[in-house]
């Protein structure tokens, strides 16, 4: 009779159904001028459709107060799926738009983040043949990124870790608008320190990163074409080793790799399977090279080469990471392995 009184009720209990629940918001502007978009479902007689309130004011969080004048119930953003940011308000301090994120412990830190091409607005308004809310179709959408290894996975929580680490940068996914006007991802936004840097790697060169980050998600897919000829590979394991000197960084990648497209057959030919290899090498690592150039360029260690160097060899760390990054040698060598060209052999 007495255990009852022991038990843990739910006092803290709060219902949907008092509240406007945000699943996807989005900032542009500068500080002192910020507009913020909230994107919540509601349902009418006759189907569900997607509401966008707009706020505006000094902060983030002026910004909210202000969007809460709009609304007929309290926003609540517990189950917050991903966060927008316009590619211009990002070129400042990004940080100072997801702060309050981490200071309310109803937010949720697992939201999903991007970098948007142009005005938020369109992002917003997205067509009704979306057969979800706003803010799940872009949480689905970026994990879908992330489990082809187009770009690195990041949450609000890990993205945050990363802007307080001097000697790694971030790199989020960068998003357009196609002529459709459906969401399209155009590559990774790169970061210098908590600043994005208005430079951009491609999709291709997203999985590239991804393999020297060991960070690949379930598919890894490079495509090329060999003597005229569609070749296609899928990694199925990548090993990478770093040498540290005082005059350079050297990565040497191993790829394990299987042929999942190449008309011209006659793999089991050990002259042809070995020419492949050869051609895949070469091409793989001219391309890694060509990105570590844009990284440089982009003063943005995305790679995390900084972290290395700190914990391994300390004497040849450099506080200011970013400039010292940009100024090293870091040549990239590859070798590929064909493990497998199809579904027997």
């Amino acid at each position: 009779m007495f255990l009852p009184l022991l038990l843990v009720g739910c006092w803290d209990e709060r219902l949907y159904k008092n509240s406007s629940v945000v699943s996807l918001t989005g900032f542009e502007g500068k500080l002192g001028d910020v507009t913020g978009y909230y994107a919540y479902p509601e349902a009418t007689t006759t189907e569900m459709k997607t509401v966008v309130i707009t706020g505006n004011g000094m902060s983030p969080r002026a910004v909210r107060q202000d969007a809460e004048l709009k609304v007929e119930q309290t926003m609540d953003l517990s189950v917050l799926s991903a966060i927008l940011i316009s590619e211009d308000t990002a070129k400042d301090d990004i940080y100072e738009y997801i702060d309050i994120y981490y200071r309310d412990a109803t937010n949720p830190i697992t939201s999903k983040m991007a970098i948007i091409q142009g005005e938020l607005k369109p992002f917003f308004e997205l067509s009704e043949d979306f057969q979800s809310t706003t803010g799940e179709f872009y949480n689905r959408f970026i994990l879908s990124l992330e489990e082809n290894s187009l770009v690195i996975p990041f949450t609000v929580q890990t993205a945050g870790s990363i802007l307080f680490e001097p000697a790694q940068d971030l790199a989020l996914p960068y998003i357009k608008m196609d002529e459709e006007n459906r969401p399209v991802a155009d590559g990774l936004a790169l970061f210098s320190g908590r600043s994005y840097t208005g430079k951009n790697l491609s999709a291709t060169q997203g999985v590239l990163l991804n393999i020297l980050n060991e960070s690949l998600g379930r598919t890894a897919r490079i495509n090329y074409l060999y003597e005229g000829s569609p070749v296609s590979v899928l990694i199925n394991r990548a090993k990478r080793d770093v040498n540290v000197t005082e005059k350079e960084i050297e990565i040497n990648n191993k790829l394990e790799v299987v042929i999942s497209e190449f008309p011209r057959d006659h793999l089991r030919e050990r002259e042809i399977r070995t020419e492949l290899q050869k051609f895949l090498s070469e091409k793989i690592e001219k391309d890694m090279n060509e990105m570590m150039g844009k990284l440089q360029e982009a003063k943005s260690d995305a790679i995390g080469l900084g972290r290395i160097v700190r914990a391994y060899h300390p004497r040849l760390y450099k506080e200011d990471w970013s400039e010292h990054f940009s100024t090293l040698n870091i040549p990239i060598n590859v070798e590929v392995e064909i493990v497998k060209t199809g579904i027997l052999y």
